[in-house]
């Protein structure tokens, strides 16, 4: 039983580590020419991807979506791990 109770453990903490990028950062990182963007959000740490993650995606308006996106391309660009809008 114990041993069980140790698996489940596992899978939630690896269900907490999956980061879901929403489809308008993947397109606004894609836009990118040098690719820059791209580059640096890979690699941040996944709590970091994770706070871009969760802005952008946490708009309820498409509009408001992609101009988080936008935003977060330009921070991503200027190398800021943290948001700061």
């Amino acid at each position: 039983m114990f041993q069980s109770l140790t698996q489940m453990e596992l899978i939630v903490m690896d269900e907490k580590k999956t980061v879901i990028v929403p489809e308008e950062l993947i397109a606004a990182m894609e836009a990118d020419g040098e690719g820059e963007a791209k580059a640096f959000f890979q690699s941040l740490t996944d709590g970091y991807k994770r706070g871009y993650c969760d802005w952008v995606g946490g708009a309820k308006q498409a509009a408001t979506r992609q101009t988080r996106a936008a935003k977060a391309l330009v921070m991503l660009q200027n190398k800021q791990k943290t948001l700061k809008t």
